[in-house]
């Protein structure tokens, strides 16, 4: 059946194809007319209603049917001419737009082509560029054989060929010329170089040969610090800095005419006597003016100095200036300190004060007074004060200085010196050099702890309140971040702490023993007058506690001192409350728990570990003295322990124990 609808479409449009639409299209005229007649009639006759129009009806419905069949045989022969004509102007309007693509494609060919020509007929060629040598000079130079005369003569664009080759021929030669020039420039070089290196390796040894030929002018024991440091530098301290300043033409002439000095004092006293007397009598100066005089002359310092730089790896260091007194046979030491960042606050800059870096830097050595016993006399002969008073003119006389610069006052000398059989004692270059490794090691450390230690103080001075607490996964430390417990000091404080610390302020030592509670360490020795003391308040809500600190000089291998006095229901301290007592030895004697797993540099965190604990230890007392009902149960329970008290004493549960997340139990 298929085949049957296919070829009778295909004979449809064979048939749509041959005839004349204009002929069709009268013939649906005539059928439409045709059928509306037939409609007309059909309606006349049902008006009628007779027997035989019945029959004419049915007639008419046959023949308009008919119509309609031919209509309908019209209308598909239309919708054949209709595709045709659609599929004959699409394939007409795809070639219309292929002829349109052409000539696109051929305007762009055009410009493309004209750029082209363009940009050739602006074209410039690098010869133009060239400044080539002039036409005289080419002939007259150039080789017949390239100039060619009979042909560029006559020939423009030959003679520009010939005048290019000759450049060419001539920049070869200068190129030649130039690189054997550098490589000559390159020996020579590598050879200056080599000299400067030489030189530059002069320059430390004539430096050291001419600081060396101005040792010689230094006093013998400025001579022997000066030898022996050196010596001690280039075996041991690449860190450490020796050098002589001063004026050599006043040390030389000092050396020079020292010996004279003494002919002329033995052969011709009573004639200095007489002259002084002259002196005297033409010149009357008054009391306080000779007394200037005879202060000048017996504090006299030799001209020149030596240095002593102490460096530390993170580019701290500190400078040492050795003095000599000539007169009354002593050396003493200026510290200068240069740090690479700036401190602020006057509570930390105490702790790296010149007269503070290096007292006590070994025991009961403070430098307050002369080690040579004669000064003393000498200065109570001539009615001037004690040594002590011009320490900060003359710089600071400690025992060690004198040790490393060879002195020792206190051996067997002392006596001679004491029956006027001599007046100095003659430096040694054997207690120089058991004493120069020593004391240097002794000052990078003292450098090294007091730096930590400034770093900790300045952090807590400059807050004006501190709060020691921990934030999620962060470490501990004050609330800028700037000072930071190590991670293995975190679990001695499982949580944080309920009390603030504030009032931070720097005592003297007038101050810090005015207070009663401070008397037993004065009576003691604990304390003393070479001791840096601060205090400050620890409060948590209506308890306030007084905190009286002593930092060591020797800080951290001895550790700070504190006296503590609470302010709450009453006022406690060691002497009448045996928990604020309890508290004072958790500070003072169990201060190693809280360093004993960091190993080297343990003290750069030690301080605020302390404060910390210090102030664990109030909660805990404020918290079990709540608990037992003792006091007002005015502050919450916040840390774990099983017995608030215990013992006859009443003791506190201030120990921590690394026991179910941390506990506090008594000791």
């Amino acid at each position: 059946m298929d085949q049957e609808y296919g070829t009778v479409i295909d004979y449809e449009e064979a048939e749509a194809g041959s005839r004349d639409p204009e002929i069709d299209k009268e013939l649906f005229r005539k059928a439409c007319d045709d059928i509306r007649t037939m409609m007309n009639e059909i309606t006349e006759l049902k008006t009628k209603r007779s027997e035989d129009s019945k029959g004419e009806i049915i007639s008419r419905r046959i023949k308009a049917s008919l119509l309609f069949v031919v209509l309908k045989k019209l209308n598909r022969l239309e919708k054949f001419r209709t595709k045709t004509s659609r599929d004959t102007m699409n394939r007409v309007k795809q070639q219309v737009d292929s002829y349109h693509l052409q000539l696109q494609n051929l305007l762009y060919e055009i410009e493309h082509l004209k750029k082209e020509v363009t940009k050739c007929l602006q074209f410039k060629s690098i010869d133009e560029e060239i400044e080539l040598v002039t036409v005289e000079e080419f002939y007259k130079e150039a080789p017949a054989t390239l100039s060619r005369p009979e042909v560029t003569q006559t020939n423009p664009h030959q003679l520009k060929l010939a005048r290019l080759e000759w450049e060419l021929e001539q920049r070869k030669q200068l190129s030649a010329l130039c690189s054997k020039l550098q490589t000559a420039k390159e020996m020579v070089g590598k050879d200056i170089q080599t000299k400067k290196e030489r030189l530059d390796n002069l320059t430390p040894r004539l430096k050291s040969i001419l600081e060396h030929q101005v040792a010689y002018l230094l006093p013998k024991p400025l001579y022997v610090l000066y030898v022996q440091a050196d010596a001690y530098r280039e075996a041991c301290d690449t860190l450490m800095l020796v050098s002589v300043s001063g004026d050599e033409e006043e040390a030389r002439l000092l050396k020079n005419t020292k010996n004279e000095e003494k002919v002329v004092e033995e052969s011709d006293s009573d004639q200095e006597d007489n002259s002084e007397r002259d002196k005297r009598h033409h010149r009357k100066l008054s009391r306080s003016d000779r007394l200037e005089e005879r202060k000048k002359r017996l504090l006299l310092r030799h001209p020149l100095t030596v240095h002593i730089t102490i460096k530390l790896k993170d580019g701290n260091s500190v400078q040492l200036s050795f003095h000599y007194l000539m007169n009354l046979h002593v050396v003493t030491v200026k510290t200068r300190l240069n740090l690479e960042n700036t401190v602020h606050g006057s509570s930390a800059l105490d702790l790296i004060a010149p007269s503070k870096l290096l007292s006590g830097l070994f025991a009961h050595d403070l430098g307050l007074d002369s080690p040579n016993v004669a000064n003393n006399y000498q200065l109570q002969h001539l009615g001037l004060n004690c040594f002590s008073s011009y320490i900060s003119e003359l710089g600071v006389p400690y025992i060690w200085v004198q040790r490393v610069a060879g002195l020792d006052f206190m051996g067997a000398r002392t006596a001679e010196i004491m029956d006027g059989k001599s007046d100095s004692v003659e430096p040694k270059t054997s207690v120089s050099q058991a004493s120069v490794e020593s004391v240097m090691r002794a000052v990078r450390q003292r450098l090294k702890a007091r730096i930590a230690l400034c770093k900790q103080v300045q952090a807590l001075g400059n807050l004006g309140y501190l709060y020691l607490q921990r934030y999620g996964k962060t470490s501990w430390g004050v609330e800028n971040g700037s000072v930071v417990l190590p991670h293995n000091q975190r679990s001695l404080f499982p949580c944080k702490s309920s009390s603030s610390l504030s009032g931070w302020q720097r005592l003297t030592w007038e101050e810090y023993q005015a207070y009663p509670h401070t008397q037993p360490f004065v009576r003691e020795e604990v304390v003393g007058r070479g001791d840096i003391f601060y205090s400050m308040v620890v409060s948590r809500g209506t308890a306030k506690l007084l905190v009286l600190l002593a930092v060591k000089c020797d800080y951290p291998c001895t550790p700070s001192v504190y006296c503590l006095h609470l302010n709450w229901n009453g006022e406690h301290h060691a002497g009448n409350n045996d928990a604020v007592r309890d508290m004072e030895r958790e500070m003072n004697v169990y201060w190693m728990e809280l360093v004993k797993d960091l190993g080297h540099g343990w003290g750069s965190s030690l301080l605020v570990a302390q404060m910390n604990k210090l102030m664990s230890c109030l909660d805990l007392y404020l918290e079990a003295a709540g608990t037992t009902g003792i006091a007002p149960a005015e502050f919450s329970r916040e840390r774990i322990f099983f017995k608030p008290v215990r013992g006859r004493n009443r003791c506190r549960p201030y120990k921590f124990l690394h026991v179910s997340g941390g506990i506090f139990t008594q000791r």
